[in-house]
């Protein structure tokens, strides 16, 4: 039994003009442009290096300014791209469902037998691409909530690692905001664990309404979720933690099963580890919810030598 069919890997939205390239004579394509391409694009299953490859040879046909790609996983560009006069839009289409959209941008006008050649290209690649969404999908569910869809708890150890990472060595702000439910162990008690997954979506759906970067939110299992906000957002991460309890509180299915939200925030220090700014946030939680709940809590600033004394009591 597979685990998603094919059009779960294909473009939601199919622009008009897919049509027109999407059922070529295959047998009046010459292969122009030499073998080759779908070895080396056999040779990685990540659709920003198949990407870089395809730009490679798609430039021997065409100067090219630009090129990105659009799939139902993400959208990519190649390195060094920027923007020029004449754009020309194609349909990557295989066995009738659309894998992706190619933008190609040039100073040199898309003519009908450019467009031919690049269809000619195009073909090399649908095989590939197809394996690489196949691999990129499998890759995003092993990291997804099977529930909301946020980050899971892997994700989120991977991401939080990497943003204290990048903030000690940018010199940027770093700042975590972890939340908890108030009063939802009582919805799945008296009313089913429907009515409490019911919950959980509507959390999900209140913190991506309110936050730009919805790739940054995690649940972490049961009713326990986590924002991870870095440079500029960090800087108004309380702002942020407010509009989160906010949201979710006012959310008409939390308002149904009166659910709210505790936060507690924690902005990184410099040379913190991650793991001291994580028991802080966690403790600003807990004060959140000695507080009376659907509140807000921010952790202390803490010395260099505090860190240890704050590892100590987790």
């Amino acid at each position: 039994m597979e685990l998603f069919s094919m059009s779960e890997m294909s473009l939601d939205h199919v622009p008009s003009y897919a049509g027109i390239t999407s059922t070529p004579n295959w047998s009046q394509l010459s292969n122009t442009v030499g073998p080759g391409l779908v070895e080396q694009l056999q040779t990685s299953l990540e659709l920003a290096q198949q990407l870089q490859i395809f730009s490679m040879a798609a430039g021997k046909i065409l100067p090219l300014s630009s090129i990105e790609i659009h799939t139902a996983v993400g959208s990519f560009q190649a390195p060094g791209s920027y923007h020029s006069a004449h754009e020309y839009r194609s349909m990557l289409v295989l066995q009738e469902q659309c894998l992706a959209e190619l933008v190609y941008q040039s100073d040199t006008p898309v003519s009908p037998l450019l467009q031919r050649r690049l269809a000619e290209l195009e073909t090399q690649w649908l095989f590939p691409l197809r394996n690489a969404l196949i691999v990129t999908r499998l890759q995003q569910l092993a990291l997804k909530d099977t529930l909301t869809g946020l980050g899971n708890r892997r994700f989120f150890d991977d991401a939080f690692a990497k943003a204290v990472l990048l903030s000690a060595r940018k010199q940027s702000p770093c700042a975590l905001i972890l939340l908890d439910l108030d009063n939802f162990k009582p919805v799945n008690d008296q009313y089913g664990h429907h009515a409490g997954d019911e919950v959980l979506l509507a959390v999900a759906d209140a913190m991506r309404q309110t936050l730009r970067l919805s790739d940054n939110i995690f649940r972490f299992g049961g009713d326990e979720f986590a924002v991870v906000l870095t440079a500029e957002d960090a800087l108004s991460a309380e702002l942020v933690a407010h509009r989160l309890v906010k949201a979710i509180a006012q959310h008409h299915i939390c308002e149904k099963y009166g659910v709210s939200a505790s936060a507690g925030l924690a902005q990184l220090q410099a040379e913190e580890q991650g793991l001291c700014l994580f028991q802080r946030a966690d403790d600003a939680l807990y004060q959140a919810k000695q507080a009376g709940k659907n509140a807000v809590k921010v952790a202390p600033s803490l010395k260099r030598s505090d860190c240890q004394s704050v590892l100590a009591k987790a």
